[in-house]
């Protein structure tokens, strides 16, 4: 697995050479030079990474060219209303005033630390703690995200199936089910993302999978049967390279397991996907998530669709 952090910094020259630092430590880095930036990149990152890194001065959008000691404060407060669980830690250039700085920051909250090399190993010792529990605070973080979309009604970006592809009315496997799954992810690309709950039914209840979907694989590994089935069909309706979109999750709530297949935003072009009905030829076709399902577009729908959500030259 990938270990990623993400910097906050408006300087490029630090963010240079503490990107060195970071990958000697085996870390990806993700930089953002200013609160704005942050926000942006956040929500498509915050289950990738291990920690946020904050200067105490930065800019807050990246037009400006003086940092607000402001910064900080509005920071924190983001974090903490949207993000409180992934771990922060503090950094300063200013090494005469962190004493000051330490105190102003409560030291049991925040971490700070200055941008010297002693400082700096000490902030990768507290990373590699963080890294050490990154999979337990994921898996909470994704069990307070259902329980967050079960209280919503099904939406643009919320879509409920009991199953994959076991038939809970006939009690037996159903492979056709699978489509009804893959439509509503190729709208989702079609569109502005979302995700899909597998194991809950539509009034909102948590079936899991334990008694359906589990039940039609071999496999002693019930949840990795699953995992590398829907990767396969991921790769037979969509292709691999819109892997890199979709992330496939499995969470336990009340003994009970729930798939999440989250869709981060519109794909970089079309989508189609192949659908089959009875008595007539295979096609391929083009769903765009409306209101709370999944629409069928046909003839110059599509055509005027695509003209203006993707770029005329595809």
């Amino acid at each position: 697995m990938s270990k990623k952090i993400l910097l906050i910094d408006d300087e490029k020259t630090f963010k240079d050479a503490f990107k060195i630092k970071a990958q000697s430590k085996g870390y990806q880095l993700a930089w953002a030079k200013s609160f704005d930036t942050m926000r942006e990149k956040l929500p498509s990152i915050v289950t990738k990474i291990t920690a946020v890194i904050l200067d105490v001065k930065c800019l807050i959008s990246d037009n400006q060219e003086i940092e607000k000691p402001d910064f900080i404060g509005m920071a924190i407060n983001y974090l903490n209303q949207n993000y409180p669980d992934v771990p922060r830690l503090i950094l300063t250039g200013d090494e005469k005033a962190i004493d000051g700085i330490r105190m102003f920051f409560n030291a049991d909250t925040e971490d700070v630390y200055t941008k010297s090399p002693k400082d700096l190993d000490l902030l990768f010792k507290k990373i590699e703690f963080h890294q050490s529990n990154f999979q337990t605070r994921l898996l909470k973080g994704e069990q307070k995200c259902i329980l967050e979309f079960i209280k919503q009604e099904e939406g643009k970006k919320i879509e409920f199936k009991s199953s994959l592809r076991f038939s809970i009315n006939d009690n037996a496997l159903d492979k056709s089910l699978e489509f009804e799954s893959f439509k509503n992810i190729a709208a989702f690309l079609n569109s502005d993302g979302g995700d899909l709950l597998i194991g809950i039914d539509d009034d909102k209840k948590i079936l899991g999978l334990e008694n359906s979907d589990f039940t039609t694989f071999n496999r002693d590994n019930k949840q990795d049967a699953l995992k590398l089935h829907i990767d396969n069909l991921i790769e037979t309706y969509f292709g691999n390279a819109v892997h890199r979109v979709l992330n496939v999750s499995l969470v336990t709530i009340d003994n009970k397991t729930i798939c999440r297949i989250n869709v981060e935003g519109r794909y970089q072009e079309p989508i189609f996907v192949k659908k089959k009905t009875i008595n007539q030829k295979a096609y391929n076709a083009f769903y765009i998530r409306r209101s709370s399902s999944a629409r069928e577009l046909r003839g110059d729908e599509i055509d005027q669709y695509i003209k203006g959500h993707w770029n005329e030259n595809l």
